[in-house]
């Protein structure tokens, strides 16, 4: 963790949750109680005893903003009574409000429930007096989610706090839901951990029969996630159902989520026509 002085009274706290950094801070105002923060993964400011203060905040282009502020005496949502956050690099963009965000009907219930997304890749954050409490804002780059992709889907926050996941509950063969979410600017599923496989059953249940991105069409046996090009099982997570794959009738070739029957991931011929899910992450 990196802390960066300022006479404002503020602190940055870049958080390091990877290996690379997270971008550079630009040059503090002091005078005007300023402050710019480019966001390339994960930010934490700390609102010390000064108000009227300013940050301009920005991630990369076709990303948007999450905020979600963390105050001391654990009562986020009188936290907000201290801290404006403007939709977009000007004054006047309209404040972020709780009312106004949309709802995901199937997002994960453990996320704050006060976090903000801006609709845009930049925002301005105008504390606006002296919080009572130690008061934290976290800044996370984010993708949008819509609430769905067409009249037949759904989506939602299903795994985390930044990405996106949708189903479609159009049946299609496994190129074709491939192509589906590639037009949607999303891929096809790919299973890497239990905690998130765990996620979309809570999301979507155990009935129905899920396209993922796993194939060995290229090298029999070899599977490899399609939409990140990673061989399971190894190094990695697998759930295949008992006695699966078995390339039954040698043409079983892509990996589907069938909990319904066989109470894991099993290979079915890759003309089969199963619902599926894309995923979005920035």
């Amino acid at each position: 963790m990196t802390i960066f002085p300022s006479i404002c009274l503020f602190v940055l706290l870049f958080l390091l949750f990877s290996s690379s950094s997270y971008g550079n801070v630009l040059p503090q105002d002091s005078n005007l109680c300023q402050e710019s923060l480019f966001v390339k993964d994960v930010a934490v400011i700390d609102a010390a005893q000064q108000a009227n203060c300013i940050w301009r905040v920005q991630t990369d282009e076709n990303y948007i903003l999450v905020f979600t502020l963390q105050s001391g005496d654990g009562n986020s949502e009188q936290a907000q009574d201290f801290v404006d956050i403007h939709d977009g690099l000007d004054e006047y963009s309209p404040i972020l409000l709780l009312e106004n965000q949309k709802v995901h009907k199937v997002s994960g219930k453990h996320f704050p429930s006060q976090a903000l997304y801006s609709t845009h890749s930049m925002a301005i954050v105008r504390f606006k007096k002296t919080p009572t409490s130690p008061l934290r804002l976290k800044i996370q780059k984010a993708v949008d989610c819509p609430l769905n992709l067409d009249s037949n889907s759904e989506c939602g926050r299903v795994v985390d706090e930044v990405s996106c996941y949708c189903i479609t509950n159009t049946t299609r063969d496994h190129a074709s839901q491939m192509t589906y979410c590639n037009d949607n600017q999303m891929k096809l599923l790919a299973v890497e951990t239990r905690s998130k496989e765990t996620a979309i059953y809570a999301a979507w249940g155990t009935t129905t029969v899920f396209w993922t991105s796993g194939s060995d069409s290229a090298n029999e046996g070899i599977w490899v996630w399609e939409s990140t090009n990673a061989t399971l099982p190894c190094p990695g997570y697998a759930n295949w159902a008992n006695l699966q794959p078995d390339n039954a009738g040698n043409n079983e070739d892509c990996l589907a989520l069938n909990w319904r029957s066989v109470e894991g991931w099993n290979d079915y011929p890759c003309s089969n026509l199963y619902q599926a899910i894309c995923e979005a992450h920035p």
